[in-house]
C-alpha cells in the first residue's frame, strides 16, 4: 500500500495539504522542484526476492510400536448357591357364616315438654279499712274533746289500701313423651376351619455357574525403531530495496489552470468509463475513485491524486 502527501509550492514556501497521521513526512523539498510546481510524497513499498534455503522438515525420532498382551482361555466351574431346604406351605380353608349381633337392645326414650305460664294482674290489699281519729269537727258524727287542750276530734273511717301486681299462673302443666327406639343390629360374618394349613419339605440341590478364565501367557511389550531426520527445501523472502518516500509531480488544483485540467481529467475517464460524475473541476469522492480505479489499471501511482503521470497516461 502507498501512503500520500500533498505539497504545494508556491513562491519558495511549502504549504502541506495532506498529511498521513502514521508516517512523519520529511520536511526537505524535492530536489528537482520549481516554483509554481505541485508534488505528492508516495510510499513506495520495499521490493523482495526469493531464494531456496534447506530446511529440517521432520526431526530424528523412535517409532515406537505395540504389542498385545497373550491370554490362555478356559472354563471354570463355580458354586453361586449351596443346597438348602425349602418348605412348601398349603393355607387352610375356611367356610363363613352370617350372625346378627345386637349391639344396642331395644328401649324407651322419655321427653319432657314443660309447663307453660303466663302472668295475670292482681289486687293486693296492703292495709285493711280502720276507724281512726282525725282533728276536726266535720269528719263525722262521732266526736270527742281533748280534755288538755280542747280540741275537737272526729272518728274517721279509712279505706282499705291496695296494689295492683303482675303474678305468674300456670297455663298448662308440664308433660312427658315416650318414644320407643328399637333394637340396634349388625351382622358380623364367622369363618369356621375347614382343612388346617400344611407344611411340605422340599430339597434344593447347590448351583454352580461356567465361567470363561483368561491366563496372562506373554505380556504387552514395546518395540522401539530408529527414524531418521528428514531436510527439504523452502522460499525464504529476501529484501532488495527498502520501504521509502518518493515525489511525484501532480497538478496543482488551486489554479485556474488546473480546474481546467481536472475538468479535461474528468471527461478522459469518463470516456474510458471509470467516472460518471459532474464535469466540475473539482476532486470529490467520485473523481479519486475514478483516478484511483485508473491508476491502479494501469500501474500507475497516485492512489486517487491527480499526478502528471496519470494526465500523459489519459493523453492530456
Amino acid at each position: 500500500m502507498k501512503r500520500i502527501a500533498l505539497w504545494s509550492l508556491s513562491a519558495c514556501m511549502l504549504v502541506p495539504a495532506l498529511v498521513t497521521a502514521q508516517q512523519p513526512l520529511d520536511l526537505q523539498m524535492p530536489p528537482q522542484a520549481k516554483a509554481g510546481q505541485c508534488f505528492a510524497r508516495v510510499l513506495v513499498e520495499a521490493t523482495y526476492r526469493s531464494e531456496t534455503v534447506p530446511v529440517v522438515i521432520r526431526d530424528a525420532h523412535d517409532s515406537v510400536q505395540i504389542s498385545d498382551p497373550v491370554f490362555k482361555s478356559e472354563i471354570k466351574s463355580f458354586p453361586i448357591s449351596d443346597a438348602y431346604k425349602d418348605y412348601v406351605v398349603t393355607p387352610p380353608t375356611f367356610r363363613t357364616e352370617q350372625q346378627k349381633i345386637v349391639v344396642r337392645p331395644a328401649h324407651e326414650r322419655l321427653r319432657a315438654s314443660p309447663a307453660v305460664i303466663g302472668t295475670r294482674p292482681i289486687t293486693v290489699v296492703i292495709r285493711e279499712p280502720r276507724l281512726v281519729w282525725r282533728p276536726g269537727s266535720k269528719g263525722s258524727e262521732v266526736r270527742r274533746i281533748d280534755a288538755a287542750t280542747g280540741e275537737v276530734f272526729c272518728l274517721v273511717e279509712e279505706p282499705a289500701m291496695t296494689a295492683v301486681m303482675q303474678r305468674e299462673v300456670q297455663i298448662s302443666p308440664a308433660q312427658i313423651s315416650r318414644e320407643r327406639i328399637p333394637a340396634l343390629e349388625e351382622i358380623i360374618e364367622r369363618r369356621f376351619l375347614v382343612t388346617p394349613a400344611t407344611v411340605r419339605e422340599i430339597l434344593v440341590r447347590a448351583e454352580a455357574k461356567d465361567l470363561k478364565i483368561q491366563t496372562l501367557i506373554e505380556p504387552a511389550r514395546e518395540i522401539r525403531t530408529n527414524v531418521e531426520a528428514r531436510a527439504g527445501t523452502m522460499q525464504r523472502q529476501v529484501e532488495v530495496t527498502a520501504e521509502r518516500y518518493e515525489w511525484v509531480p501532480v497538478v496543482c488544483v488551486d489554479t485556474p489552470e488546473g480546474k481546467h485540467s481536472i475538468q479535461a481529467v474528468q471527461r478522459a475517464l469518463a470516456e474510458r468509463n471509470y467516472y460518471s460524475g459532474p464535469i466540475d473541476g473539482l476532486i470529490g469522492p467520485k473523481t479519486k475513485q475514478a483516478l484511483a480505479a485508473f491508476q491502479r489499471a494501469n500501474g500507475l501511482p497516485g492512489q486517487g491524486s491527480l499526478t502528471v503521470a496519470t494526465t500523459r497516461a489519459l493523453g492530456l
